[in-house]
């Protein structure tokens, strides 16, 4: 049976203007780089250097890498590297924590990527762990790597001038300003645990301060300004100065937090179930706010060393199971309330597996993005990948991400959602369907309510998506494959059986009937009758003998119906017992059905019995559809089973649904590949529709991806009004498809 997206609870809201998304950047050409390098040249050996399987848990350390500015005309990237053992075999010998592993850093000219010098440090371990390994800018051009327990200060020609030595192997957070290290250790003292703090500066490295915390803190700097974020909230101290409470009370579940300057702190929360990027002052005003729509951080922000300019790492999921399907980097002045630089970043994600720390995502967000002190150039590292990307100069703005100019900007905005358009144009009148289709039609009862088509030709849909290990696909391909398997969700029986059984063959026209739509007893679709029937381009014959040979097991019985071989499969979903029949008519054609009745009336119209076919010509319905659109779909609707029909407009509606006395039908169009918008238009005798179906056609639910489709209505005719979804997200469709459907009949609980 069709699989209802995993959305949660079905919670219905009023469709609202529009949060400016991070996305909104001026449309252009994507940006390119200054330059570009691949560290493979210079030893690089992946993130991590060597695989780790699940059970590994000593190769933290390992993964540790990243790129930063130690000076305006000079970038470092760094990264750590595997030896094996004299004399090992790497092919035949899992990789130990007493392995040799080295710290590597490699600088190049910042402004055309000429290589400059290569340095590395052997890193201490023992039989349980590798030593964590720091590498930071400080100021004047020098740079700080940490080993071990030693702190190393080095100059601009890569001599040695201070060094620190900690009570402990070396951990803390260095400030974006360059000037100090938070040194921090966890003691034990009198039976309790404490943590040990010393703010360290760069000039000379020595301690300013030292202090003891008897509850665990999580801490950001800048200067020898701190801040401290506990469950009680966020305060701020100096050296000299007592800690002051600022965004106090704030019910958010915030992540990555870091100082843009001395005055500013960037936060990513999660506020209302969306996450943002707060802009704070430190007394306590939010500046700025940036709704981070389908994408999620991947990392705390990171600012230059003036405190002008602050880069963010996102991603986002798309259709991955294991990777995020997209890598973004943004960059903003602290003035700005858009990015002013956008790029989608390669991924490069390796073996192993990746995970979260408190310095960013392991795929892209920990030490990913560095910008210059000046705040003039962007450092990128994705994987070996190395870019450098020129900033515009304050008040400019530079390209964006690929896909922005599909996105809305300044110069032609986008209607908020909701909006009447009752000025907009009638659309032009669509051709005559093809002689496919009206063959098709005619094969439907007379008594059909709703029919739902894709023209192809496309390989058959994998109609069992939610197995553990799917084959990767790109999000457009997954937005066109969702709509695939909607008229042919009941192939989808038994978890698949038939998938492999037709994948190699490809769908020139897939149609479903149906009528008598009814609730389920429980969770899950609704009952209906009807059938779906699935035209193919070639014989499927063999596969249909092999599909029957190798499923005995599975079949219930099998009975002649109309002459044909039927074929009845019985399975239990959530509360219901759903039977499907299925029967193969002519060499090319596939049908199932979920009625024998209805699939008797099927069988006898294929067989040249006809009758008034399905949906006649004369419906008004027909003037909205496109039926050589790839997908579309017609619902008449049908006052003799509405008192059974909680998705009928003529059962009164909960308050929710859409309620309408004088209801007629709906239509539905959707082709990819000219447009990413889909439009539902429905059809009333009521003239005065419009604000009843602008509230209640659509229940626009509290899920990512509903926003983005940028919902908006416009009033055709008197009566005739069209809602306009865009779907350039997976996220989107899912919402879409779940409420779609349930339009058409096929109302899901879940």
């Amino acid at each position: 049976m069709r699989s209802a997206p995993q959305i949660g609870l079905l919670r219905v809201i009023l469709a609202a203007s529009l949060l400016s998304g991070l996305s909104m950047v001026p449309a252009g050409r994507p940006p390119q780089p200054l330059w570009e390098n691949d560290l493979t040249k210079f030893g690089y050996q992946g993130r991590p250097p060597v695989h780790l399987g699940p059970e590994d848990n000593w190769g933290f350390s390992t993964y540790k890498q990243g790129v930063v500015f130690t000076q305006p005309g000079v970038l470092a990237a760094f990264f750590v590297v595997h030896d094996d053992p004299p004399g090992a075999m790497s092919e035949l010998r899992k990789p130990l924590p007493t392995d040799p592993f080295r710290l590597v850093a490699v600088f190049f000219n910042s402004e055309k990527g000429e290589f400059i010098k290569r340095l590395d440090w052997p890193l201490p371990s023992t039989a349980q762990s590798v030593s964590e390994p720091f590498f930071f800018p400080a100021t004047k051009g020098r740079f700080v790597v940490g080993i071990g327990n030693t702190l190393s200060l080095y100059s601009p020609d890569f001599k040695i001038l201070a060094q620190h030595t900690a009570r402990a192997e070396i951990g803390g957070i260095a400030s974006p300003s360059g000037e100090t290290f938070l040194l921090e250790d966890v003691l034990e003292v009198g039976g309790q645990w404490e943590e040990q703090f010393d703010l360290i500066e760069t000039e000379g490295l020595s301690v300013l301060e030292s202090w003891r915390s008897p509850q665990q803190q999580n801490e950001i700097l800048w200067g020898d300004e701190i801040a401290s974020m506990t469950p009680q909230g966020i305060s701020i101290r100096t050296p000299d100065t007592e800690a002051k409470p600022f965004l106090q009370g704030r019910e958010w579940a915030c992540s990555y937090w870091s100082f843009i300057n001395r005055e500013m702190v960037a936060i990513q929360c999660d506020r209302d179930g969306v996450e943002n990027l707060f802009v704070v002052s430190t007394g306590g005003k939010i500046l700025h706010q940036f709704d981070l729509g389908l994408e999620q951080g991947d990392g705390p922000v990171v600012a230059s060393q003036n405190g002008k300019r602050f880069a963010m790492p996102t991603m986002h999921w798309g259709t991955g199971r294991k990777n995020p399907e997209k890598l973004i980097a943004r960059v903003f002045g602290v003035d700005a309330d858009q990015p002013i630089l956008a790029v989608d970043v390669t991924p490069h994600y390796g073996s192993g597996a990746n995970f979260g720390t408190p310095q960013g995502d392991t795929r892209f967000g920990w030490g990913g993005l560095a910008l210059s002190p000046d705040g003039e150039l962007l450092g990128v590292k994705s994987g070996p990948i190395v870019q450098v990307y020129q900033l515009p100069k304050p008040g400019h703005f530079a390209g964006c991400a690929g896909d922005c100019a599909r996105k809305e900007g300044a110069a032609n905005p986008r209607p908020a959602s909701g909006q009447h358009e009752s000025e907009s144009p009638a659309p032009i009148p669509p051709a005559a369907p093809s002689p496919l289709v009206e063959q098709a039609l005619s094969w439907l009862p007379a008594d059909t309510e709703t029919v739902i088509a894709a023209n192809g030709p496309f390989r058959f849909p994998d109609l069992n998506p939610e197995e553990e290990e799917v084959r990767p696909v790109k999000e457009s391909d997954a937005i066109a494959d969702a709509f695939k398997a909607i008229p042919l969700g009941l192939f989808g029986l038994k978890k698949g059986l038939l998938n492999k059984y037709f994948e190699n063959h490809k769908v020139i026209f897939a149609l479903e009937g149906s009528r008598d739509f009814r609730p389920p007893s429980g969770l899950g679709e609704g009952r209906f009758q009807g059938c779906e029937i699935a035209v193919f381009a070639d014989d499927i014959h063999t596969s249909v003998s092999s599909f029957l040979k190798e499923n005995s097991e599975a079949i219930l019985r099998t009975e002649r119906i109309e002459g044909q071989q039927v074929t009845v499969f019985q399975e239990t979903l959530e509360n219901d017992t759903w039977t499907t029949f299925v029967a193969f008519p002519k060499p090319n054609i596939a049908i199932a059905a979920t009625n024998e009745e209805y699939l008797q009336q099927v069988l006898t119209r294929i067989n040249d019995k006809r009758g008034e076919r399905a949906l006649p010509g004369r419906l008004p319905e027909w003037k909205y559809v496109n039926t050589h659109a790839a997908f579309w779909a017609v619902r008449h609707y049908d006052r003799k089973s509405a008192s059974t029909d909680p998705s009928s407009p003529f059962a009164g509606g909960s308050g929710e649904m859409l309620s309408d006395d004088q209801a007629i039908g709906l239509a539905f169009n959707f082709d990819p590949s000219r447009s990413k918008t889909a439009t539902i238009t429905y059809l009333s005798g009521d003239k005065k529709i419009f604000a009843n179906v602008q509230e209640h056609l659509f229940p626009v639910v509290s899920e990512p991806g509903v926003r983005e489709m940028h919902i908006r209505y416009r009033e055709i005719a008197p009566g005739v009004v069209e809602g306009s979804f865009d779907l350039e997200h997976i996220e989107s469709v899912e919402v879409f498809g779940f409420v779609l459907v349930m339009l058409l009949g096929h109302m899901v609980a879940v």
